[in-house]
């Protein structure tokens, strides 16, 4: 990504709105991307990989479209939504939190939807420039430090910042231990009950993995499991989510809410889908809708 974008995409009168957004459980803030999507022949459905360059000593997003079959290889992939008639692009949490020149450096927290944060875009080659330009109270972009942290003029600040970032405990889906892509799990949020929290499902996903749960021997299909991008599709018996999960995961001191579990099944169901569609086989898809599917890292699988 170079670092002297060749040319503007905007009117001059426009800039783009980091606003609120409901559409996704793994982002709290959008970005309005209608220009931006026009101009890069993109639709809401469609994906996109983030990451964070500089301009002028300031740090700037970057967005660029990828292929479907590339998400799982992306760091920060999402899908473009619709919201009150705009195409908007989820940014993603660490990318808003994290100090410059590796994020925005904003605070979640306090974070003002009627003073959103204001951007001017930028093309490079394939790539999106997006350059925070000014508040909407018309106030310059400024890094806004964590609360109870030093300035980040100060060296000793930048550790601070960098330290409970790094810690922070809160489940993501770019982090979590689990072989579900990101941009799966945001879809299974989107079509799931707003009451359930994204991070009780996650613990569910991860709990699954850290204390093997299931394994390759679990898998009851006539055919061996499905190995794809370093992982399996095993398919096991239709009520293996309530009897034998769920009980499992409870005594390992997991908590297990219905709806959540069900949102975690459906995760493990479309990954599984679309590791299917992957391997570029009609062996799977029928067997798919006779047993239920998980999906294990393939180093579980090994003998």
């Amino acid at each position: 990504m170079a670092t002297n974008p060749t040319g503007t995409v905007l009117d001059d009168d426009r800039l783009l709105e980091l606003r609120e957004t409901t559409a996704t459980a793994a982002s709290e803030l959008a970005l309005e991307l209608t220009p931006v999507a026009e101009f890069m022949d993109a639709e809401p459905g469609d994906r996109v990989d983030w990451g964070v360059d500089e301009y002028e000593d300031e740090p700037m997003l970057v967005i660029s479209g990828i292929p479907e079959p590339q998400t799982g290889d992306a760091p920060h992939p999402r899908q473009l939504r619709e919201e009150g008639g705009e195409i908007v692009a989820p940014v993603p949490d660490p990318l808003v939190r994290a100090a410059p020149p590796e994020g925005l450096g904003l605070d979640l927290a306090s974070y003002d939807a009627d003073r959103p944060l204001l951007f001017d875009a930028m093309t490079a080659a394939e790539t999106i420039g997006l350059v925070p330009v000014r508040f909407g109270d018309g106030d310059p972009y400024r890094p806004e430090p964590l609360p109870g942290t030093p300035d980040d003029s100060d060296p000793v600040a930048k550790e601070t910042i960098a330290r409970e970032r790094d810690g922070d405990p809160t489940p993501r889906p770019e982090t979590m231990d689990a072989p579900i892509d990101p941009l799966v799990f945001d879809d299974v949020m989107a079509d799931a009950p707003t009451d359930v929290p994204a991070a009780d499902v996650i613990g569910i996903l991860e709990g699954l993995e850290t204390y093997d749960i299931v394994g390759a021997g679990d898998h009851v299909a006539g055919k061996p499991p499905l190995t794809v991008d370093d992982r399996a599709v095993c398919l096991l018996e239709n009520e293996v989510w309530t009897d034998r999960i769920a009980p499992a995961l409870e005594s390992n001191d997991v908590d297990v809410d219905a709806d959540a579990l069900e949102v975690a099944r459906e995760s493990h169901e479309r990954q599984a889908l679309r590791l299917i569609d992957a391997a570029d086989t009609d062996e799977y898809g029928d067997l798919v809708t006779t047993y239920r599917p998980v999906v294990l890292d393939e180093r579980d699988t090994a003998a």
